[in-house]
C-alpha cells in the first residue's frame, strides 16, 4: 500500500507543473496576487473553503434565491445570488444568468421607476464590474452587457426606456462634463 501511495503521489507531483501551466494558458486560475487577495478576500476564501461540499452548497443557494425570488424577497435573493457569484466566479453562465434576472425579470416586477432602474443598473454593475473582472475576455459577459444596454436603452422594449436614458445620461454627465455648446 505504501508503494502504491508512494507512486501515486509521485505521479501527482510529476503532472502538476504542466497541469498549472495550461491552467495558466487557459485562465483557469484563481485570484492570487496580493492585489487580488486585498481587493476581494472573501470570493477567493469561497474559491477554498467548501471543498468537496462546494457543489450541494451550490445547487442549495440556486434554488433558495430562486424562492426568494418567487416569493418577492428580491434583496435577501440577491444576498444569496453574490455568495453563488463569489463561490464560481470563473463560470460566466453564473454572472450572465443573475445580471439578466436582475434587469429583466426583477426589474419588471417593481413598480416605480427608481426601483426598475436600480434593478437594471445593478444588473450591468454586476456584469461591469464584478463579472468582467474575472472573466475579462470572455465574450458571453460582454454579449450580455451590450444586450442590456441595446435591449433596455437603446430599445422600446421596456416600458420605462426612457427613464433608463435620462439615467444612463445622467451618470455619463458625471463621467465626461456637459456637452459642448454649439449652435
Amino acid at each position: 500500500m505504501l508503494a502504491i501511495a508512494g507512486s501515486a503521489i509521485t505521479g501527482a507531483v510529476m503532472l502538476q507543473k504542466p497541469i498549472e501551466s495550461q491552467r495558466h494558458r487557459l485562465k483557469l486560475t484563481t485570484v492570487t496576487s496580493d492585489a487580488g487577495i486585498a481587493k476581494h478576500p472573501r470570493t477567493v476564501l469561497l474559491q477554498v473553503a467548501p471543498g468537496g461540499l462546494r457543489a450541494p452548497l451550490l445547487t442549495y443557494l440556486w434554488l433558495r434565491s430562486q424562492q426568494l425570488k418567487s416569493d418577492g424577497k428580491f434583496f435577501d435573493a440577491q444576498q444569496l445570488r453574490d455568495l453563488i457569484c463569489d463561490l464560481s466566479p470563473h463560470f460566466p453562465g453564473v454572472w450572465s444568468f443573475h445580471a439578466w434576472d436582475m434587469a429583466w425579470n426583477i426589474s419588471v416586477a417593481t413598480h416605480t421607476p427608481e426601483e426598475r432602474w436600480m434593478w437594471v443598473s445593478n444588473g450591468i454593475r454586476l456584469l461591469r464590474d464584478r463579472g468582467l473582472y474575472y472573466n475579462p475576455d470572455n465574450l458571453v459577459l460582454h454579449k450580455e452587457l451590450s444586450w442590456i444596454f441595446f435591449s433596455k436603452m437603446g430599445q422600446y422594449n421596456d416600458d420605462m426606456h426612457m427613464i433608463y436614458k435620462r439615467r444612463s445620461a445622467g451618470l455619463m454627465h458625471g463621467v465626461f462634463g456637459a456637452p459642448p455648446v454649439t449652435d
